[in-house]
């Protein structure tokens, strides 16, 4: 038993890191190939280097700046935080600019760099399609690519850092919520990107590939993140008890309940699992006990034993009450 459970930790602690890895190129990808070809500015350290390398020709500091913020906002999270904060962020907020050095200054593509190949494909379409058509597109595949990758590492447990850093200590001081702080910063951030790239239509832009980078990071994160929450009153208990520890390698949960009409005692079944489990657990109970009464309540999140650690998994800024109720009768 104790193997198996070395394994899972093994397996575990490989996907998360293999998990925040992807998220983190994925989020340099959509910053570097999309956004920065139009000086798109979304919100974000990576905005605040776009503004800059506008007033730097010849030489690229895009990597520069974003270690640079990167790296004092660790430092700060360290700080005013605490070292777990910080420990949480330490991954993206080294392998986050890494990837965007590899993008912006390692040939990757037939010579090129990553962000002069996309760069290429932009310029070379330009005198087919009109020029906003192709900024807008690539504020959609940005906005895209950048809520994956955020979405990605949160499910992995992680954090981006950057401004959330600054949020969060607003958070902790004030009774200004994180994603207000959030919400203000990049609002800040598109608002000079108008008055020093002196370009309105850009900034609309920019608004519209934070957008669409919220509604990907909404379907990724708070939609993927559902599990379910089971109260089963049946005939069969000892049956479907086996059947979630056996079966399903979860836990369960017995309640001494009192039928309000009947006055009858019975035993609650609680089990709480993933959704992608919810068909089969469903079909085995109407399998053998069709009469069961069977409540499911949708949750957003689980922590503990057979699920996230507590505490491991960062809340999404400005996302919808962590449950949403929703009772489907077996």
């Amino acid at each position: 038993m104790e193997r198996i459970r070395t394994k899972q930790r093994t397996f575990e602690f490989v996907k998360r890191y293999f998990l925040l890895t992807l998220g983190c190129f994925l989020l340099a990808v959509g910053s570097v190939c999309f956004l920065e070809p139009f000086d798109l500015v979304t919100g974000g350290i990576f905005s605040i280097a776009i503004i800059i390398q506008h007033f730097v020709q010849g030489f690229n500091v895009i990597d520069i700046v974003t270690w640079s913020f990167e790296l004092v906002m660790l430092g700060l999270a360290f700080l005013t935080l605490g070292k777990k904060y910080a420990l949480r962020s330490l991954f993206a907020t080294l392998v986050y600019p890494a990837f965007i050095t590899l993008l912006t200054r390692v040939p990757m593509v037939h010579g090129m760099t990553g962000f002069e190949y996309f760069l290429g494909v932009f310029t070379n379409h330009a005198a087919t399609d009109p020029d906003w058509g192709l900024r807008i597109l690539a504020a959609m595949a940005g906005g895209c690519f950048i809520g994956l990758g955020i979405g990605i590492c949160y499910n992995a447990g992680g954090s981006t850092g950057g401004f959330d850093v600054i949020a969060s200590i607003v958070a902790k001081h004030t009774p200004i919520k994180e994603g207000t702080t959030t919400f203000i910063i990049d609002a800040l951030l598109v608002v000079l990107g108008v008055a020093f790239l002196r370009n309105l239509p850009n900034g609309i832009i920019g608004v519209l590939s934070a957008f669409i980078c919220a509604l990907v990071l909404q379907y990724v994160y708070v939609s993927a993140n559902r599990f379910v929450i089971a109260d089963i009153l049946s005939s069969e208990t000892d049956k479907i008890r086996k059947y979630v520890e056996d079966v399903m390698d979860r836990t369960t949960t017995i309640v001494e309940v009192t039928g309000g009409y009947t006055g009858e005692k019975r035993k609650l079944l609680r089990v709480a699992f993933s959704k992608a489990e919810l068909p089969a657990f469903r079909a085995y109970i109407a399998s053998v006990d069709p009469r069961a009464f069977v409540t499911f309540t949708q949750a957003a999140m689980i922590n503990g034993e057979g699920f996230d650690p507590l505490g491991s998994t960062p809340l999404i800024k400005s996302k919808k009450s962590d449950t949403d109720n929703e009772d489907l009768h077996g």
